[in-house]
């Protein structure tokens, strides 16, 4: 069977007040440049149609997962029958997982996973066990319809780009790139630095705006309140400037960072 929607989870954004809306808007706008594709939010879900670049949400921050999904109707026996289809070629043992958001729907939770699991044991040769299950089939009950898939694909999490301040990011090394990309999770927009010529697909993969290296002989030329450094511990140095300087990578290990970015670049 084809996949039919996606399903989009995002995590700090819960915590925000009266500016939560601020933050999901940006969020929204960040996943429509990132992917191309248009979003719906609902209820604290965002939604989207299936599409095969799916991997590009991964590059949107404020995103802590998704899950490619087969939308159907909200009635119990299209329910059993699509959890039917998309577990039938499966061996082993499952259960399925329901979460009602919508509570009109007439039945619970835990009877539909009774229901559904009870049916496709009935038509297939899965054994249902709950406790120790090899597949997972999770169904999402909303305002919208109803949703089966299999498994969350995470993300990275954090805040949208774009919904803090400006910070200037002085590329020097490896390791500042990957300072650039943690302020970038943390709402940040950055604006990119260097004595030299840098490459900057790295960072415009996960960027909604487009950057624009700005080459300086010395500090003195940036226009900014905040600096970022790639600086660690073994590898400090003093800037002679009335700058705010952040080292967001001061007890990170050559080891931690050399994996984070191999992650990012994936």
């Amino acid at each position: 069977m084809k996949y039919t929607d996606i399903l989009l989870r995002y995590g700090e954004i819960f915590l925000k007040g009266k500016n939560r809306g601020d933050f999901e808007r940006k969020l929204l706008e960040n996943i429509k440049i990132l992917t191309g594709q248009k979003v719906q939010f609902l209820r604290g879900r965002v939604l989207m149609d299936f599409f095969l670049g799916h991997h590009k949400l991964k590059t949107v921050f404020g995103l802590t997962s998704y899950s490619l999904a087969i939308k159907t109707e909200k009635e119990i026996e299209k329910i059993k029958q699509i959890a039917l289809e998309m577990l039938k070629d499966k061996i082993g043992t499952f259960k399925v997982n329901t979460k009602r958001s919508d509570k009109q729907f007439p039945i619970e939770s835990p009877q539909i996973n009774f229901q559904v699991g009870k049916f496709v044991e009935e038509n297939s040769s899965l054994i249902s066990d709950y406790k120790n299950a090899e597949i997972i089939l999770s169904i999402e009950i909303n305002q919208q319809g109803a949703y089966l898939f299999f498994e969350n694909i995470s993300c990275f999490g954090g805040l949208p780009t774009g919904s803090g301040g400006k910070v200037a990011v002085l590329l020097e090394n490896e390791a500042s790139f990957l300072a650039g990309l943690l302020f970038m999770k943390r709402g940040c927009s950055i604006l990119p630095f260097s004595f030299t010529k840098r490459d900057l697909s790295l960072l415009q993969k996960y960027s909604p705006q487009k950057l624009e290296l700005k080459k300086i002989t010395n500090l003195d030329e940036l226009n900014v309140d905040v600096l970022v450094v790639g600086d660690t511990f073994d590898n400090t140095k003093k800037y002679s400037t009335q700058l705010l300087v952040f080292k967001p990578l001061i007890a990170y290990t050559p080891r931690e960072i050399k994996e984070q970015l191999i992650f990012y670049a994936e």
